[in-house]
């Protein structure tokens, strides 16, 4: 997403449902345990954003949550 602008809670919330939803569905051990790291990465910034609302997270997670924020669309795009 070369022209992501962060969105704050909205865009961190899809990237952990999405996140949430991958992980209810996946059987690798390994995979769970990645999937999870990154649930809790993306609270912990979640938890900073409800703490001030003008957090604007460093670029390398931006980076990371553009992605997310892709994949996100791509699987509410594929769903019924």
């Amino acid at each position: 997403m070369s022209n992501y602008e962060f969105g704050g809670r909205s865009d961190i919330e899809k990237a952990l449902d999405m996140l949430v939803n991958l992980d209810d569905v996946q059987s690798n051990a390994l995979a769970v345990l990645e999937i999870d790291s990154e649930i809790e990465r993306l609270q912990r910034e979640l938890d900073k954003y409800d703490l001030d609302p003008n957090h604007v997270p460093d670029d390398d997670f931006i980076e990371i949550l553009s992605g997310y924020v892709e994949r996100a669309d791509d699987w509410n795009s594929a769903r019924p």
